[in-house]
């Protein structure tokens, strides 16, 4: 219906079975063992104390929640198959205006049958069916950096975090920016995770940005709790840190994606078959120093990313990033 309500209709290769989706829980429950939870929950309201209202009444708001979800979840399914069997059709991600951070950078995008995920909790993101061409022509395609500007400052705060919302209002790209906390590590109550492998995978922005400049993948890259505690709210450090761990991405990256991948490519192949380096043994040392020399400068272990920092390895990367770059990275002078 919603097609036909846009002026458009596909004719689907095959009709839904609407009797497949009864009886089950979308969490792939039957329906008698998903309901009884709020039971379950009643007795265990009375045996620690509640009275009998009490309980019911909590048992009954459980069973109003598990009714909306199974039936919300049940008609995203039953829409991403009716979107499945047509062609050419895919969906934009509507979001409410309460929705959270992940979800707002996907609203007013369009995707194909298969990218579509899980319901956040408390996020009412619904798809809207609609072929591609549609989605253009009606202008639903949007930027999620104009809904970060229509919050205020507090909200974005609060949606966002205090120091992602200040690294997007310093310009760092809102994508990456959300998307790293996927990477974050668990860490005990009141430590803060420093750094994140989001975006550092083969073909990771961070990671392909890195290695056009360094000539090497990064395995983890800062956090951006990480870079605003290291900094210590220098603004040209912060900015430069956000920059050196691929927070920022050019207006032009998506034409410049090619051509890093292909030189990722030839620079991994020269290695399987056997051909010659590009660099001498020479430029190896000062490349190598300088890149052991660069870690230093940004508050990490050379030798290992785990371990902190001292000022021995410190002195002695200094030590090594002088000799080299003196040198030349020449082990015997004329």
């Amino acid at each position: 219906m919603m097609l036909a309500e846009q002026g458009v209709y596909v004719t689907p290769h095959a009709l839904a079975n609407p009797n497949a989706f009864a009886g089950w829980a979308p969490s792939g429950l039957d329906i008698a063992s998903y309901f009884q939870s709020p039971v379950f929950a009643a007795l265990h309201a009375i045996r620690t104390g509640s009275s009998p209202l009490e309980a019911l009444e909590y048992g009954r708001n459980l069973l109003v929640m598990l009714t909306s979800l199974a039936v919300m979840d049940t008609a995203r399914q039953a829409e991403s198959l009716d979107i499945t069997s047509r062609p050419k059709v895919g969906y934009i991600r509507v979001e409410s205006a309460t929705c959270c951070d992940r979800c707002m950078i996907l609203a007013g995008k369009w995707f194909r049958f298969n990218e579509g995920f899980l319901r956040h909790p408390h996020c009412h993101g619904r798809h809207v069916p609609c072929s591609q061409s549609m989605a253009k022509q009606q202008g639903w395609i949007s930027d999620p950096m104009e809904g970060f500007k229509s919050l205020s400052h507090e909200e974005q705060d609060k949606r966002f975090g205090t120091n992602y919302a200040q690294a997007i209002r310093d310009g760092a790209d809102i994508y990456q920016v959300v998307n790293s906390k996927r990477g974050m590590r668990k860490v005990g109550k009141g430590y803060t995770a420093l750094t994140t492998s989001e975006g550092t995978t083969r073909y990771g922005w961070a990671s392909m940005q890195y290695a056009q400049q360094s000539g090497r993948r990064m395995k983890r890259r800062l956090s951006i709790d990480g870079i605003y505690s290291l900094t210590g709210g220098d603004r040209e450090k912060t900015i430069a840190a956000l920059k050196a761990n691929g927070y920022f991405v050019d207006n032009d990256w998506r034409g410049k994606v090619p051509e890093i991948r292909k030189s990722m490519w030839l620079h991994d192949n020269t290695y399987r078959q056997g051909r010659v380096e590009l660099l001498t043994a020479a430029e190896k040392r000062v490349q190598t120093a300088k890149l052991r020399y660069e870690a230093v400068l940004e508050g990490r272990n050379p030798n290992d990313g785990r371990m902190p920092l001292t000022p021995e390895i410190a002195a002695q990367c200094e030590r090594e990033y002088r000799r080299w770059v003196t040198s030349g990275g020449q082990i015997f002078q004329q």
